[in-house]
């Protein structure tokens, strides 16, 4: 089963009295691939400049207020999966549940042969004092997700009570996105029966039970059902359940996250049942301008489109298929996030949903461990861009870097490691490359200085502007803003470079960002 802020004057006194972080985010050849500025979408501009929102302290740009950004008629979402919350058991983070997934010597070497299961978690906690921790973790996620500019999660949940107690909190997720905003949405995104005998009760009991909530999202009056792969049952499966719904009054339309394909000629026989097509999607730069052209297509019969956008997906776990264990799909870097949201807003598309905000075991892009709050400080830029339909203007220089522990190639210890080899399964070919991410407020000089091995670039105009250097082992990246002949800005990568593995670990780390209170 795959269960797979507002900061408008009258929310700011309670955004500063709620739980926060505090947390530093201070942290080759340009990228000319991608859209320029001139060739920025230019539907949805807002008719006047917003006022900037308080979290813009944390961006390199000025972020609008929650209300105006809302006001746009374009929508983000952050694909939610229950499974990895900030915290399974409430327990102090140096032996939480957590800690037993990602060491090799937790619970009798459980995962030993690979590791531990994933190289990444959410940023760490102390134990809440009291039973509503859940509510509390979810309510810290919503004020991120809306800090970020989202308008929602769509939530992934089963369709019956599940014998592991993460998949059974929608109602609290629910009651957690109406205590911090009421605007904030919850998309449902139901797991369902595949196999041949399973019937439509259990949807529609579960839908039944949470219809009337104020937190879940509807178009035009009817929920939206946003399911992951739907078409394992038939569209008279989804017929049938619709008007089972409509039976006792409660209406329902569909926005199916249908299995990726190039081919936009396909999934002709949900036309007349959906609003809008979307896909899953894959996590590389070269996919994006497929979802360009699914955008196109889905215009063309009528319908909205979804675009699907991620930072990476990397599976350190190790199952039965060869196909979606210890397998990786080349990101470069920030390129894929980048080429999927600028290729989505080049095809005009309708909604964008971040895939995933917290699956650690194979994509996730909310605040972690590893990254910090690097993605979602993307989110927000892009976000922003896309809800306006201008790129937002660079006011505050800021510096992001990206890169792997050891090169894709580097041996590892084989008497630890005894599962496979992690393999490349889409994209390009495998890169090793430390990139640095500068959004800069006037021209300057970026350096990336690797050991003796020192890159320079000199950017002409304001921007963002991607610098990638090869990767060399043995060293610790230190990046550099310059201006006449001063540096501006020094960031030291919290990665070292290693020259070899005990453990292979190919999740691209990042850091960087701006110093300042965040939720």
């Amino acid at each position: 089963m795959r269960i797979a802020m507002d900061f408008s004057r009258a929310r700011l006194a309670a955004f500063l009295l709620a739980p926060l972080l505090s947390m530093s985010c201070a942290g080759g050849a340009a990228d000319e691939s991608l859209p320029s500025e001139d060739g920025a979408p230019e539907a949805g501009v807002l008719p006047t400049a917003p006022a900037p929102t308080p979290i813009s302290e944390c961006y390199p740009f000025d972020m609008p207020t929650t209300a105006a950004l809302r006001a746009a008629p374009k929508k983000v979402f952050g694909f939610y999966y229950p499974i990895f919350p900030i915290s399974i058991d409430n327990a102090q983070p140096a032996s939480d549940y957590w800690t037993g997934w990602m060491t090799p010597e937790s619970r009798n070497g459980e995962y030993a042969n690979i590791g531990g299961l994933m190289r990444d978690r959410p940023l760490p906690r102390a134990p809440w004092a009291d039973s509503a921790w859940r509510q509390r973790d979810f309510e810290t996620e919503v004020r991120r997700a809306i800090a970020s500019g989202m308008d929602g999660f769509l939530y992934e949940h089963p369709y019956r009570v599940s014998s592991d107690t993460r998949n059974n909190q929608l109602t609290v997720m629910l009651a957690a996105a109406a205590a911090v905003d009421p605007e904030f949405r919850i998309v449902l995104s139901p797991d369902f029966p595949t196999e041949a005998e399973g019937t439509t009760d259990g949807l529609v009991s579960m839908i039944a039970s949470v219809a009337q909530h104020p937190s879940v999202h509807k178009l035009n009056g009817a929920i939206v059902l946003a399911s992951f792969n739907p078409e394992r049952k038939s569209v008279a499966f989804w017929t049938e359940l619709k008007t089972r719904l409509v039976a006792q009054g409660i209406q329902v339309t569909y926005w199916p996250l249908l299995s990726y394909t190039g081919d936009v000629t396909k999934y002709a026989e949900w036309n007349s049942l959906v609003t809008g097509f979307s896909t899953w999607g894959e996590r590389t730069a070269q996919s994006g301008e497929n979802m360009r052209r699914w955008s196109v297509e889905s215009h063309r019969r009528g319908k909205l489109w979804m675009s699907p956008v991620a930072f990476e997906d990397v599976r350190h776990k190790l199952t039965d298929s060869e196909n979606s264990s210890r397998v990786y799909w080349e990101a470069q870097n920030s390129l894929a996030f980048r080429s999927q949201f600028e290729k989505a807003m080049e095809g005009d598309a309708d909604w964008m949903t971040l895939l995933t905000l917290t699956d650690y075991g194979e994509s996730w892009m909310t605040a972690s461990q590893e990254r910090g709050y690097v993605i979602m400080d993307w989110i927000a830029y892009y976000t922003t861009w896309f809800k306006t339909g201008q790129r937002p203007t660079i006011v505050r220089d800021t510096l992001y870097y990206t890169h792997r522990r050891h090169r894709t190639d580097a041996p590892f210890n084989a008497a630890k490691q005894t599962a496979r080899a992690m393999k490349l399964r889409g994209g390009v070919a495998a890169s090793n490359q430390v990139e640095l991410l500068a959004f800069l407020k006037e021209p300057g000089r970026l350096v990336i200085t690797q050991g003796t091995d020192v890159r320079t670039l000199d950017v002409t105009s304001a921007g963002v502007t991607a610098f990638q250097a090869p990767l060399v082992p043995g060293t610790t990246p230190v990046f550099e803003l310059q201006r006449g002949g001063v540096t501006v800005q020094r960031l030291e990568s919290k990665t070292q470079i290693l020259a070899q593995a005990v453990y292979q670990d190919l999740m691209y780390h990042a850091g960087g960002g701006r110093s300042c209170t965040r939720p």
